[in-house]
């Protein structure tokens, strides 16, 4: 159910796609540099903040150098979360033309925004490993199986999306709740802090969110050449492809209200 709008308009999101990430650096003087400019900003002000004023270490024998690179490999992954959070519930809103074309497949929206949204953060890798290269030398071959990493996660990017782009249109302040959602998950996860050093209570509470998984095997095949826990990404696959399967019902039983509330 969750493929089918896809596998059936797979041209249209081609097109989709192109247009949504040519079309946010069209006539800007950075053009697609500004998507290397925003996490390197964002990563120098924290670990600045955290680093070196506050003396921050992800472990004992760790600089600021390693601390570093692990709030990065944390920050591409919830960059990714925050960005589907905050545009989705605009989703609809923002193309009204497309509610009024009765055969135009509004399911496939959500698949645009993911998409362009791994786009970015496949951008933000690239410039994770060329920093590495520069600090540490090669990196480990563990770093081939972050596909499969992307692969778990993108099912909750959708669900992300259809469920908040349907109940934008019906509430149309939910962006801020969104927005307010966004910034306290900045420190409801583990990116400035290590899981292992959170307490027993917090820590339960940690791996409840959503992101902290895929952060942990993001720094595992990333930072510490090791592996990821197949068995867990598996089921954490099922668990977001259920999730985003009720997103998508509650986004087709809301399709019928969009039209009279834009």
């Amino acid at each position: 159910m969750v493929f089918k709008a896809v596998l059936d308009h797979r041209q249209l999101l081609m097109e989709l796609v192109k247009r949504e990430f040519s079309g946010q650096y069209r006539g800007s003087f950075g053009g697609i540099l500004w998507s290397l400019v925003e996490p390197l900003l964002m990563l120098t002000i924290y670990v600045a903040a955290f680093g070196f004023i506050m003396q921050a270490r992800w472990s004992q024998t760790g600089d600021a150098k390693e601390y570093a690179f692990m709030v990065f490999t944390g920050l591409i992954i919830f960059q990714a979360f925050s960005e589907c959070l905050n545009k989705a519930p605009k989703l609809i809103v923002s193309n009204p033309n497309f509610v009024k074309k009765v055969l135009f497949p509004l399911e496939i929206l959500p698949w645009v925004m993911s998409i362009a949204t791994l786009a970015h953060l496949l951008i933000s890798v690239t410039l994770w490993l060329a920093g590495y290269i520069l600090m540490f030398g090669t990196p480990h071959v563990t770093v081939l199986y972050f596909p499969i990493v992307l692969i778990a996660f993108f099912p909750m990017l959708l669900a992300v999306g259809w469920l908040l782009a349907a109940v934008g249109v019906v509430v149309r302040d939910i962006d801020q709740a969104t927005g307010m959602l966004g910034r306290a998950l900045l420190f409801m996860t583990p990116i400035f802090y290590s899981l292992d050093r959170a307490p027993a209570l917090i820590k339960k509470a940690l791996l409840v969110n959503p992101l902290t998984f895929i952060i942990e095997q993001f720094r595992l095949i990333l930072f510490f050449g090791q592996p990821p826990n197949f068995v867990g990404l598996l089921i954490y696959f099922g668990i977001a492809l259920a999730v985003s399967s009720g997103a998508l019902l509650i986004f087709r039983r809301l399709r019928s209200v969009f039209a009279d509330n834009l």
